[in-house]
């Protein structure tokens, strides 16, 4: 899903597409024939709902007393809780409903499309709460209500549809998940979500594919059996319309950290500082992170413009570069390095200093002096960072260079990866090290790794500066910024390579595609808890190149890697 391209879809084909559905469709699972009779609704906004179950697939039902609609519906039931779903018909709009029948409260989803200008096929969705109307009782006190309880869970889900996924929730108001089974799956995907605690066992999970395929899943999950029902309603990549309900059995993958006071219990989504000063939101209103909306899409003579008259090097901060940034090393000063790497490129490299090189082509005679910038991220692994001057697409090389065993891995980044002319494309290159007094061994080269695939770190940039990266498949990773309270907020996420230099070194890097479009790499010493970085791209009105550090704590971890074996005979479960 990551790279695909959803359809924007009008007004007129979104209608004509509801038109022609009449209720959910069945995931393979029988749905829960309702007993005839009727269920008053009240909703702490005003609201009531009145159903009346004419049979096991139609009831009619009314807004505050108005004239019944009737309208066919799917039900699925798991211990007390039953999720209830039907279209408004002729409309764009539909509810979904989770019901405690021992409680008797109520949570319930109202959706809609074209709810967004920019992109109709989004569902949009309202939650309120209440409770069943119950004759002579008076109404419950208790709500269902926003929870950090499930905060940092991961999982994996195996739905009756055939669906494989992994999900992760390291935030109180965002989640990420991997699609096991199809064809482009594997690379993580964020998604604005809602967490609502009906009690200790049950809680309803929701998330929208904005920016993707704009479709709603919203399901009640059971933390006894590592169960769910659920419901999905959207347009899929082929702009059919997907309305259906279903099952799902699973099985808890592991936890992330979470942060916040131990007094806080998630009830509130705390924005900011000010949160409770402020309005609250409108109908159907939430935070959304839209990259597509916050930069702008270049053409190739205005990314050539910025490199020739605004191209800043290792100057001031950005978002990523921080006052926790590694201490620069001078030891490369005055040295001599012949970089080369297997049936690609050979460089020389002089360090005139601590911040000037020159280099060039083995064999050639022409030196090119650039500026660097040097970190020794662990003992004898010397990582630093130039651009390549006149190169077109442009160039950046960062090396990692282990004197100590001779070899060496580049991280070749350029301008333009294929998909748009100003987002970062890399890849890595692996060879040996000439000059530093070791004899590069003939086989032996860093390489990929899957040391990291699982684990999560806070990585604290400076004191208004943190977040959570997990690293959640062999190719990608999320990254989730932390809120004024310190719990989890928005995300987003990346493909990214995972290189092993030894075992206090791990090289990462990471294009943020679909977003910014710049890319990052760094050394991570997990005896340091420290990192080392540079970060590459084209800003608002730049080309930049910055170095970048954090200090990391240890976030917990998901037992994941089983999951992406090709050999995998079929589900867990």
């Amino acid at each position: 899903m990551f790279f695909k391209k959803f359809t924007r879809l009008s007004a007129e084909v979104i209608d004509e597409k509801l038109s022609q559905c009449t209720g959910p469709k069945s995931g393979n699972v029988s749905f829960e024939a309702l007993p005839p009779g009727n269920i008053d609704i009240v909703f702490d906004d005003g609201l009531t709902l009145s159903y009346a179950i004419e049979s096991g697939d139609t009831l009619s039902f009314s807004e505050n007393g108005g004239a019944p609609v009737t309208v066919r519906y799917g039900a699925l039931k798991m211990e007390q809780i039953v999720l209830i779903s039907h279209l408004i018909p002729k409309t764009r709009y539909a509810y979904h409903v989770a019901i405690d029948m021992r409680t008797g409260l109520v949570t319930a989803f109202e959706t809609w499309f074209c709810g967004f200008e920019h992109d109709l096929r989004e569902v949009h969705r309202h939650i309120r709460h209440g409770y069943v109307k119950r004759e002579g009782a008076a109404p419950p006190e208790k709500r269902h209500t926003l929870t950090n309880r499930v905060e940092g869970k991961g999982f994996y889900w195996k739905d009756s549809t055939g669906y494989e996924t992994l999900t992760f929730y390291p935030s109180v108001m965002w989640s990420s998940f991997i699609e096991l089974n199809t064809p482009d799956g594997g690379l993580t995907v964020t998604a604005p979500s809602d967490f609502i605690r009906i009690d200790d066992v049950f809680f309803i999970y929701s998330r929208v594919e904005c920016e993707y395929s704009g479709t709603l899943t919203l399901e009640v999950i059971d933390l006894f059996h590592i169960a769910k029902i659920g419901v999905r309603i959207g347009f899929d990549e082929y702009d059919n319309l997907e309305y259906v309900m279903y099952t799902g059995r699973g099985k808890i993958t592991g936890h992330s950290s979470t942060f916040e006071p131990f007094n806080d219990y998630g009830t509130e989504i705390v924005l900011s500082p000010d949160s409770k000063n402020r309005p609250k939101p409108g109908k159907g209103q939430r935070p959304v992170y839209r990259p597509r909306f916050l930069y702008k899409d270049f053409t190739k003579e205005e990314v050539d413009a910025l490199i020739r008259e605004k191209l800043r090097l290792f100057e001031g901060k950005t978002i990523m570069s921080s006052y926790n940034t590694m201490e620069e090393t001078d030891a490369l000063a005055g040295r001599t390095l012949t970089l080369k790497y297997d049936d690609g490129p050979a460089w020389e490299y002089t360090f005139v200093d601590g911040r000037t090189l020159k280099f060039r082509p083995a064999g050639s005679d022409k030196w090119q002096e650039e500026q660097y910038r040097a970190f020794e991220p662990a003992k004898d692994i010397f990582f630093f960072s130039h651009i390549v001057t006149g190169s077109d697409p442009f160039r950046n090389l960062t090396h990692a260079v282990d004197v100590s065993t001779a070899l060496c891995t580049c991280i070749d980044a350029q301008v333009g990866n294929g998909r748009k002319v100003w987002e970062v494309g890399h890849k890595a290159l692996f060879g040996v090290v000439e000059g530093c007094g070791v004899t590069p061994p003939s086989v032996r080269r860093h390489g990929f790794t899957t040391d990291l695939v699982g684990k999560a770190f806070a990585w604290i940039y400076s004191d208004v500066m943190s977040s959570i990266h997990v690293y959640s498949s062999p190719e990608s990773y999320s990254w989730t910024i932390m809120l004024p309270n310190y719990a989890g907020g928005f995300m987003w996420s990346s493909p990214c390579l995972y290189i092993k230099l030894r075992e206090d070194a791990y090289l990462f890097s990471w294009t943020e595609d679909t977003c910014n479009g710049n890319q990052g790499t760094m050394v991570f010493n997990p005896n340091l808890m420290h990192d080392a970085g540079f970060f590459f791209g084209v800003g608002d009105d730049d080309v930049h190149l910055s170095a970048m550090g954090a200090y990391a704590r240890a976030a917990g971890g998901f037992d994941i890697l089983k999951y992406f074996d090709i050999k995998r005979p079929g589900s867990e479960l």
